[in-house]
């Protein structure tokens, strides 16, 4: 079984093809962004200094036509017994 946890003040945002790395700051720029970090062609890491939360963020993307999409980086990390072969 896995278990999920969110690492606090840090996002996946997901641009929209024609979308720019500016429309990340333009969006969630009050939230004080420590980071951003690409880490596909439109995916980045996006840290920032105060965690609105999961649900702001995604309230502020659904009416912005550049971010794609939004969510929270989990770590996951798997539990069970015995070892894998």
């Amino acid at each position: 079984m896995a278990q999920q946890t969110r690492v606090p003040s840090e996002y996946l945002v997901t641009l929209a093809a024609p979308a720019d790395v500016k429309a990340i700051s333009d969006l969630y720029g009050r939230f004080g962004i420590k980071g951003i970090k690409k880490l596909g062609a439109n995916t980045f890491l996006v840290t920032l200094t105060d965690d609105p939360g999961p649900a702001m963020m995604e309230s502020l993307r659904a009416g912005n036509v550049y971010i794609k999409a939004v969510e929270p980086n989990f770590i996951y990390r798997t539990q069970g017994g015995g070892s894998a072969r």
